[in-house]
């Protein structure tokens, strides 16, 4: 893509056939589908390799298969002449599958070898840093985004990345820099059709004025941002419109805000206030509400679900499990099934499985979590809300659950890599976002998440002791 401010600023997509069908497999999550009619084409007709290559690697990574992965990303890489759009996927699909698989190192000399540095688009010149970020060499991310703040002072993508990598490496004074992200600024070139780009809000008195609130990333992204919705009251705001998918609108009205319109009405909720704002936008509001500050809406299909749970666990703790993400980049902070095993051998908790898309299918293929209360794939968030409330707690990777649990102030249990969202500040078990009620739990080391594992069941055996209940030894050392 190139709208005349970055050349190969996005990621690298095979564009034939056979590649553009298995891409958008993959964006639908049917990865296994994806895998199979590329390994094909390639033993068939490789005229298009190097396309088929990269779509097959990010593949394999989705599915968390990252030694096979890496060996097709250094493939690519050694290639002779690989074009940059496709050196560029690869190199940062290497820094994933690396630090998952605990050897960030191998990266280094290709990030080494990408170029960029001198492109004339600012988008560009931040992918040798953005990827230094992803292999955990955040400090010398941070170095070189400030060198290049300098030499393009004031540009909003440039300083969207560096205050990110300040809020990475724990910096709190991140936040204002990363707030260039839902400015005019950054969405006049970036997203140049945004259409009323002048009302866009950033900071202005709010005073009687009404306010639109535009759905900018993922539903975790609006659970943990809603919580600003009171301190735009306090800042005099007449009315609130906010645009959301159905499936969650019970949980935003829970807010406060004054009404809840679907994704398509975006354009005329836009129109009607005076301002709007994206999801990241709230947090110029500032005045963060304690959890919990989301309410799910009440459900009788849950409430008989909870009962069937409740006696299926026979006094157990019912704990929720989540463990992969299928959503673009989800594979950087997804857990491999086979480290899940002490958790699925507790029998002391009943797991409540939230898990959808391919995780879920591998899962049963697995034959695992027999015991496990599985929830329907098409459960919307109001009554995954209403599920969660009625759980003891929730372990899960930084994506809906966690953000939707620790809204409602349900126990919850992060676990996360050495390389995490930039907005968990780099902490090592305490939550910035849901103190109280949620704990990190992290990788000892990158790639090890045994470790983390490991961890998690020393938590839970503190849990259940604190809830009186007895704890299973230890199983014996080989």
């Amino acid at each position: 893509m190139n709208d005349g401010r970055k050349t190969v600023g996005v990621l690298y997509l095979a564009m034939n056939n056979v590649g553009d069908v298995a891409a958008n497999a993959i964006a639908t999550g049917e990865f296994e589908a994806a895998e199979a009619m590329l390994t094909a084409a390639l033993a068939t007709d490789p005229g298009d390799a190097m396309d088929l290559r990269v779509v097959l690697a990010q593949c394999l990574s989705k599915q968390l298969r990252f030694e096979e992965a890496i060996a097709l990303w250094i493939r690519i890489l050694e290639t002779p002449d690989v074009p940059g759009g496709a050196r560029l996927s690869a190199t940062n699909g290497l820094a994933i599958c690396a630090m998952q698989s605990g050897k960030p190192g191998i990266v280094r000399p290709y990030v080494d070898r990408m170029g960029f540095r001198t492109s004339p688009y600012p988008s560009d010149r931040c992918w040798r840093p953005r990827i230094l970020g992803v292999a955990g060499y955040v400090e010398e991310a941070e170095a070189e985004l400030r060198e290049l703040l300098a030499e393009c002072p004031g540009d909003p993508f440039i300083t969207h990345m560096l205050g990110s990598t300040m809020m990475q490496r724990g910096d709190p004074a991140g936040q204002l820099h990363d707030l260039a992200y839902s400015s005019r600024a950054f969405f006049g070139p970036y997203y140049p059709h945004t259409p009323l780009l002048d009302r866009m809000w950033e900071g202005e008195p709010l005073e009687g004025r009404s306010l639109a609130i535009i759905p900018h990333g993922g539903y975790g992204d609006y659970f943990q941002f809603v919580r600003h919705v009171p301190q735009l009251r306090r800042l005099g705001v007449g009315r609130i419109v906010a645009v959301a998918h159905s499936r969650c609108h019970g949980l935003i009205l829970s807010t406060g805000v004054d009404a809840v319109v679907d994704q398509d009405e975006a354009e005329e909720a836009r129109s009607a206030c005076d301002l709007w704002v994206t999801t990241f936008g709230l947090a110029r509001a500032g005045g963060t509400s304690a959890a919990p500050y989301l309410r799910a809406p009440p459900s009788a299909g849950v409430d008989a679900i909870l009962r069937s749970m409740r006696a299926r666990a026979a006094g157990r703790p019912c704990i929720g499990l989540y463990w992969h993400s299928d959503m673009q980049g989800g594979e950087i902070k997804s857990i491999p099934l086979p480290p899940l095993a002490p958790v699925f051998a507790r029998k002391d908790i009943h797991w409540v499985v939230l898990q959808r898309g391919f995780a879920l299918r591998e899962m049963r293929r697995a034959g695992v979590g027999l015991d496990a209360t599985v929830m329907g794939e098409d459960m919307t968030f109001d009554e995954s809300g209403a599920l969660i409330t009625g759980l003891d707690g929730v372990a899960t990777i930084c994506a809906w659950p966690f953000h939707l649990a620790g809204a409602l102030g349900t126990r919850t249990w992060l676990l996360a890599g050495r390389v995490m969202d930039a907005r968990h500040m780099n902490r090592e078990r305490e939550s910035v976002l849901y103190p109280g009620c949620a704990t990190l739990v992290r990788q000892p080391s990158p790639g090890d998440w045994p470790g983390a594992i490991a961890r998690l069941m020393a938590e839970l055996d503190a849990f259940i002791l604190a809830r009186g209940l007895p704890v299973p030894p230890a199983p014996a050392p080989c």
